[in-house]
């Protein structure tokens, strides 16, 4: 049973209207949920997942860093909550496909090869459209070269509502990416919602914290070995 917690100020009005069309959202998931409406001052840890409106969603996450939480603009617009049940019916999407590892890529620019892992999570449903855009105003800003011929790139944190589920896509480019001066051989997407960006990131980490790690990747061009490497921990 997946508990959701609707959650407004004092859990009587916006929350309960909410709660209230949540359910008729759910009634043809197969997924099966409890929700209910509570106030912002309630214990919400055994809640998987919290629904609010936009106000209220920086104080939630600062109190529940590790839980999904998801702001609304309008609890009225039933396609913010259409997104909600698609959202909560993709949570067992593996964190990465063998389909979006894609080796021997041809050269393109930094923000083309932000673009191509972008709509890789796109098509994949991990994220919405306008994740992309997070993504390049992220680089754009701060680069996300991450050293070891590697760049991660992410969206900024305004675009975290656009994420639907973790995941992450690997391009492999051979001859490398310009990368603001660097050179990048290896294009990490990351789409990460709550303590799931940290753990993706740590894991990556371990993977390719020595160079010589990416360069077996570069020389071997193997979508099962690079796929083995990052996926070692959930299969142990």
């Amino acid at each position: 049973m997946i508990k959701i917690f609707v959650v407004c100020d004092a859990g009587m009005g916006s929350s309960a209207l909410g709660a209230s069309l949540l359910k008729k959202e759910f009634k043809n998931s197969s997924l099966e949920v409890q929700i209910q409406n509570v106030s912002i001052d309630m214990d919400m840890r055994e809640a998987d997942l919290l629904v609010t409106h936009q106000h209220f969603e920086p104080s939630l996450r600062k109190h529940y860093p590790g839980k999904k939480i998801v702001g609304l603009d309008d609890f009225l617009n039933k396609q913010n909550l259409k997104k909600v049940v698609q959202m909560m019916e993709n949570t067992k999407k593996a964190v990465l496909l063998k389909s979006n590892i894609r080796i021997k890529t041809e050269t393109v620019t930094s923000d083309e090869a932000i673009i191509e892992v972008g709509r890789q999570l796109l098509d994949s449903g991990y994220v919405e459209e306008k994740y992309i855009e997070g993504m390049l105003e992220r680089d754009h800003s701060l680069s996300v070269f991450m050293g070891n011929k590697i760049a991660l790139p992410h969206g900024e944190y305004d675009y975290k509502k656009n994420i639907l589920n973790s995941g992450i896509v690997v391009d492999v480019y051979p001859n490398g990416v310009d990368w603001h001066g660097e050179t990048v051989n290896l294009v990490v997407g990351l789409a990460g919602i709550g303590e799931d960006h940290i753990q993706i990131l740590s894991n990556i980490a371990t993977v390719f914290g020595e160079i010589e790690e990416v360069n077996k990747v570069l020389e071997h061009q193997n979508v099962d070995m690079i796929y083995e490497l990052l996926t070692a921990e959930d299969n142990a």
